[in-house]
């Protein structure tokens, strides 16, 4: 890359909410990038199998998957993407089934800044927010993935910041009302962790106060009675005891309560370097900064701001919770990041760097970004149009960044310095490494319209549980795909196996290290 022209600084801007306006709006361009192109992964496809076949079966309460009554999730994700998809089977893809995602990680750093700057000043406020938008595991992975963790995380928030926010004004019965009405959203996209978060914060919170006998005033539950039912009314609309026993055992099996004393232990030691790994980069900053012992005054500050102390409170109560839970996942824990990020942002809003070697370093990440962008990739696909596309959605992130952004930020403060080099980063994962990754990976959508093709007209089953070559069928079709068991196969019926074929092969596709036969029953 040729050397870009200096920034300069000729007055230092305020932080405030334009800094936070341009943030998003860079963490928009970032993000959206290449978000149609990648093909669907992991549980993403089942997300889409569970939205495609409510409007197949005209049934919107019922979750199934490949017409397999499904309650391991409630259906308030796929609902939302059947929202984003206009209700319209043809416009659920990989776009629209992402977009939820990146929306409500946005919404969830508004509102970050909405809840902190009630409390703590504007600057403070909107560093949180950056802070959140650029932790690792938001920012590159659920951001943009189809799957209810960030609309779970956004639904948390809203629960805990709305209470603590009414709460403070003496509204109680309205805090209460829509921390439970949130809770129960989150309950309605991701099961029981939705109210345990909400309840753990709460209580915890009550009981520093000693104020825990408003769990038993009538506001509260008044206010549970009323926030809690937008839940009740899906769980007695379909089978309750089903329903209920599912998601509990879906919540438990990961605790302690359903898993060996080794394997708890193995999940404690493993605990907090995952959770370190889980909010790099601004983890590694925290470290540095205890490492120069520079965060003596700013753990002052802490100890003496009330709401500080409740949100790092409410953080250390939830984490235990997690920490005594052998098979988590650090996914689980982004409902805290919020909160998180707030406590960061405290210790570090006035930290700088000097303002020469903070561009240089922007033009150094940029420069490197972009020749291993290019040459990694024409080593990897041998396309060097894949290379020029790649490269041309970088630039675009990266000079937004450097020659619109950081002209009307202070590139002064290390956390939007490093906020802006993480941008670039995420930038730099869309356009390159989701392109290569593309390229790279098998390709289930031209398989399943060739499936589409030779079954026309035709009744299709599966007796293959593969979520990603059902889901892709389905869209192609535009009809459910059954899983049946071989023997409830009609005869002459066509169905799809994987591995081994059974009845009259009529093609074969193979699928990296997966093979699948379009068979016939005989």
């Amino acid at each position: 890359m040729k050397r870009k022209i200096p920034i300069t600084l000729k007055k230092t801007p305020e932080i405030d909410n334009k800094t936070l306006k341009l943030f998003i709006m860079g963490f928009l361009i970032a993000a959206i990038i290449n978000m149609w192109l990648f093909s669907l992964r992991h549980e993403e496809p089942r997300r889409g199998i569970v939205a495609l076949e409510m409007l197949f079966r005209h049934n919107f309460l019922q979750p199934t998957v490949l017409m397999v009554p499904y309650f391991r999730k409630p259906p308030l994700h796929n609902w939302i993407i059947l929202l984003f998809s206009g209700f319209n089977p043809k416009f659920i893809n990989e776009f629209t089934m992402r977009l939820p995602s990146l929306i409500t990680t946005v919404l969830t750093a508004s509102g970050i800044y909405m809840f902190s700057k009630k409390f703590l000043r504007e600057k403070v406020a909107v560093l949180s927010s950056i802070i959140f938008l650029t932790i690792g595991l938001v920012s590159i992975e659920y951001s943009t993935k189809c799957e209810p963790d960030m609309i779970f995380t956004f639904f948390v928030f809203l629960s805990i910041s709305l209470w603590y926010t009414f709460f403070e004004k003496g509204e109680k019965l309205k805090g209460w009302i829509l921390g439970y009405l949130f809770s129960s959203l989150a309950f309605l996209t991701k099961g029981l962790p939705g109210l345990a978060f909400f309840l753990i914060s709460v209580f915890t919170i009550l009981f520093y106060r000693k104020q825990w006998k408003e769990f038993f005033q009538p506001a509260h539950f008044l206010g549970a009675i009323i926030g809690i039912s937008p839940f009740v009314m899906w769980v007695v609309s379909i089978s309750p005891e089903k329903a209920l026993l599912t998601l509990w055992k879906e919540a438990a099996r990961r605790t302690a309560l359903t898993n060996s004393l080794l394997k708890t232990l193995k999940g404690m030691a493993l605990f907090f370097p995952m959770l370190f790994y889980a909010l790099i980069p601004w983890s590694a900053a925290m470290a540095f900064e205890f490492y120069k012992k520079r965060v003596n005054c700013n753990f002052k500050y802490l100890k003496n701001n009330k709401f500080l102390k409740e949100i790092a409170l409410l953080i250390v109560a939830n984490l235990i919770l997690y920490f005594l839970s052998p098979r988590t996942r650090m996914r689980y824990l982004i409902p805290i990041f919020p909160f998180i990020s707030i406590i960061f942002s405290s210790i570090l809003y006035e930290k700088t760097v000097n303002f020469k070697r903070g561009v240089a370093f922007m033009q150094f990440l940029m420069d490197v970004l972009l020749f291993i962008g290019i040459i990694g990739t024409i080593w990897l696909t041998l396309r060097t149009d894949i290379a020029l596309n790649a490269t041309i959605f970088f630039l675009i992130v990266a000079y937004f960044v450097y020659f619109y952004f950081m002209k009307r930020i202070d590139v002064t403060n290390f956390v939007l310095i490093l906020g802006c080099a993480m941008l670039i980063v995420r930038g730099f994962y869309s356009s390159y490494y989701l392109s290569v990754a593309e390229f790279k990976r098998p390709n289930y959508r031209k398989v399943s319209m060739e499936i589409a093709k030779l079954t026309q007209g035709k009744s299709l089953y599966t007796i293959t549980p593969d979520t990603k070559i059902g889901f892709y069928v389905e869209k192609s079709r535009q009809l459910p795909l059954p899983f049946k068991n071989y023997r409830a196969i009609p005869v002459n019926a066509l169905f799809i196996s994987e591995n081994s074929p059974k009845g009259k092969v009529i093609k074969e596709f193979k699928l990296g290290k997966k093979t699948f036969y379009l068979c016939k029953k005989q």
